[in-house]
């Protein structure tokens, strides 16, 4: 099976999805203003504490660089992980039906990750079940020279097998999309069965997750380029250290917000155009199933979910989505 990049689709399924957008670049917006400030005033304080004693300006410095890493991670955690699996549902049913709601995109979403899960523990408990199964597969399956076979570039092999880890989340938000095509009550045979057919058709989808994530590190250099160059002309206008550190700081941090915000949502797109592309009309094989359970404790955890769940959801009849009333 040949691994085609789906760039332009993704771009134009990001396009489709402009309100996700909107709300992704301002809410990241927001937060990082947020923290080049916090991180600015943390690094006069570390400044000032290291003209007393040079090696406690350093810590206090990397303390606050710490508090802000665990604070962006609680909010991608409990807000814009939410926000990702609204704005993936909808991707989906433009993906699969090749329609979706024009308008109210985002309640649309979010009534559609409630309606398949029924509790964010659900979906998260789902998700990590994914994530460390995911881990497994492409720890057997992810070598570059069976992906983009180069003769002679072992270290680049090596290199790009390391992104690859960066691409899980990438690849187990693709396969948990099958909760938005698929009607089914039963979440976790659903999800069982995505994991299968990753199995199944793992090379275009993981060629796809790695050439995104390289490229969203790439666009990253670009953003940094066009934000930092204003920068440092002001921080010429300007030479006061204060100023000037808080203008990088400003620009570090925008960088980042900008990945999460954008080049995240563009990766995630054209993985879960990858994944569905790879598996319409593929069925899962029960000896990848075997093959899985051997090697997997948490693919064996799903399987159980699966086998003991209650079939106490709501149905969802029909082949086609319900599309928000414009």
């Amino acid at each position: 099976m040949t691994a085609k990049l789906y760039l332009g689709e993704a771009m134009g399924l990001l396009l489709k999805t402009l309100p996700f957008i909107w709300i992704r670049l301002g809410t990241y917006a927001l937060l990082g203003i947020g923290l080049g400030l916090y991180l600015a005033v943390a690094a006069g304080v570390a400044w000032l504490l290291g003209q007393i004693l040079g090696f406690l300006g350093v810590l206090v410095f990397l303390v606050a660089i710490g508090g802000a890493w665990a604070l962006v991670q609680w909010a991608k955690r409990y807000f814009f992980y939410l926000l990702q699996a609204a704005h993936i549902a909808v991707m989906t049913e433009y993906i699969v039906y090749g329609r979706g709601p024009e308008r109210g995109q985002v309640q649309y979403g979010k009534q559609q990750v409630m309606s398949r899960f029924k509790d964010t523990s659900i979906l998260f408990a789902v998700d990590r079940l994914l994530y460390g199964v995911v881990t497994r597969i492409n720890r057997s399956f992810a070598r570059l020279t069976r992906i983009l076979p180069i003769p002679g570039m072992n270290n680049l092999n090596k290199i790009v097998e390391q992104v690859s880890k960066f691409s899980i989340t990438y690849i187990d938000a693709a396969i948990l999309s099958r909760a938005y095509q698929q009607r089914e009550q039963n979440i976790w045979a659903v999800a069982e069965d995505g994991v299968i057919l990753y199995a199944q058709s793992w090379k275009p989808v993981l060629s796809n997750a790695v050439a995104l994530t390289i490229i969203s590190y790439l666009e990253m250099v670009v953003v940094l380029v066009v934000l930092g160059l204003p920068a440092i002309a002001l921080g010429a206008v300007v030479p006061i250290p204060a100023v000037r550190t808080f203008l990088g700081v400003l620009v570090l941090v925008g960088v980042w917000m900008f990945k999460l915000a954008v080049s995240d949502a563009y990766a995630m797109a054209a993985t879960l155009l990858a994944y569905h592309r790879a598996t319409d009309g593929v069925a899962p094989n029960p000896e990848w199933k075997a093959r899985l359970s051997e090697a997997s404790e948490q693919f064996r955890t799903l399987s159980q979910r699966a086998a003991s769940a209650v079939s106490d959801a709501t149905s969802f009849p029909g082949d086609k989505p319900e599309v928000a009333p414009e």
